[in-house]
């Protein structure tokens, strides 16, 4: 289960990720992904992943894509420093 939490103002907006990245819930952060930046003026959104407890590798796919589009990403841990630098790196090749 994933629970995302949005924080939004005119220019910026911040998702917040709670639980697993698997399954369904990928489904779920990009339609959410979608109607944030469809709402927000400016293309500032980051990614609170600090709570995340695992992210399967199709979710880690899905931060890939969501990386090139634009999203930042706020971690906490080894867990999610090591999944966020391995997204910058593939992203940068």
């Amino acid at each position: 289960m994933l629970r995302i939490t949005i924080e939004s103002s005119p220019h910026a907006a911040t998702l917040r990720l709670e639980g697993k990245l698997a399954g369904p819930w990928i489904d779920e952060l990009e339609r959410t992904w979608h109607q944030v930046t469809a709402d927000t003026a400016g293309d500032h959104v980051l990614l609170d992943l600090c709570d995340v407890t695992f992210i399967a590798d199709e979710g880690k796919e899905q931060l890939k894509r969501l990386c090139e589009k634009g999203a930042q990403f706020k971690t906490s841990g080894c867990l999610g420093r090591r999944i966020v630098e391995e997204i910058l790196r593939d992203s940068r090749r």
